[in-house]
């Protein structure tokens, strides 16, 4: 299976944007980006979106898959693809 993620679907904390814009960035973030960036297709979105998705703070990096009532739908499970996950948006 291949975990397709609408970024723009995302929540973020408040404030999450604009510490990043401050340069604001752990070095966990941009370790947990590392190591999933083989895996994942984030071509269609921003250095600073795949940071974000990556927070090291926020446990980034962590996706669950299931059907919680109440709980914003972000993307979509698929037929295995090229990558594991594959985040749709806008670069």
């Amino acid at each position: 299976m291949t975990a397709v993620i609408d970024s723009a679907a995302v929540p973020y904390l408040d404030g999450a944007r604009a510490a990043l814009a401050a340069g604001y960035v752990s070095g966990g973030t941009r370790r947990n980006l590392a190591w999933v960036a083989p895996h994942v297709d984030l071509s269609a979105v921003s250095q600073q979106e795949a940071l974000l998705l990556a927070d090291a703070q926020t446990s980034g990096g962590l996706l669950i898959a299931g059907e919680i009532p109440g709980a914003p739908v972000i993307g979509e499970l698929v037929p295995r693809e090229e990558h594991t996950i594959v985040v749709r948006g806008t670069a």
